[in-house]
């Protein structure tokens, strides 16, 4: 009921030709009320994402993406290396990533180290890049950040070897409960 009596409100207002100063103060507040937030698009976009409205949730991504909101990026990125909703595009995808990952999204910067890694998504393969996003995620907390980083240093992929990075990084992946970087640490200690 409030959005049609909104919505009758504004179709009201705007019928006007002429405005006294006070009506054009109360247009310009109602037009501003009426404004979504880039955090309320992307709530949108997730509700029409969740039930496989996926052309509508790209949309929605999209015109908040380019607000500059980094959680709609990284989704949007999602959607463009998925095919979902939009043409399967991997540069897009990395394009998007890599706004989100400016902003410290943790996701985006894991994923756009994976694809420097691979050398995918229009990018070109760079074990430095990869190791740049990587350590921004790892130091954050991400987990699979920090078994990649590690087995960058255990593997010499773009950073000198070093057992004692590699440690570091699979132990704190380890404790996170990752099974893969604690079967390493322990290959590691009996290869000693």
């Amino acid at each position: 009921m409030k959005k049609i009596l909104f919505i009758l409100a504004i179709l009201v207002i705007s019928s006007c030709n002429t405005f006294t100063k006070s009506e054009q103060i109360i247009k310009s507040d109602i037009i501003e009320v009426a404004k979504p937030t880039s955090e309320e698009i992307y709530q949108s976009a997730l509700e029409f994402y969740n039930k496989d409205y996926f052309i509508q949730a790209s949309q929605a991504f999209l015109k908040a993406a380019q607000q500059g909101h980094a959680k709609s990026q990284f989704r949007l990125a999602k959607m463009y290396y998925d095919g979902k909703g939009v043409n399967n595009n991997s540069s897009e995808a990395a394009k998007w990533y890599r706004k989100a990952a400016q902003q410290g999204h943790l996701e985006s910067q894991y994923f756009l180290g994976a694809l420097y890694f691979v050398g995918s998504g229009g990018v070109s393969q760079s074990f430095s890049k990869a190791k740049k996003w990587y350590y921004k995620a790892a130091q954050q907390g991400h987990l699979e950040a920090q078994l990649s980083l590690g087995m960058m240093y255990y593997n010499g992929k773009g950073v000198q070897k070093d057992l004692t990075e590699t440690r570091k990084w699979l132990s704190l992946a380890s404790h996170q409960g990752n099974e893969d970087a604690a079967l390493m640490l322990k290959k590691i200690e009996i290869n000693q």
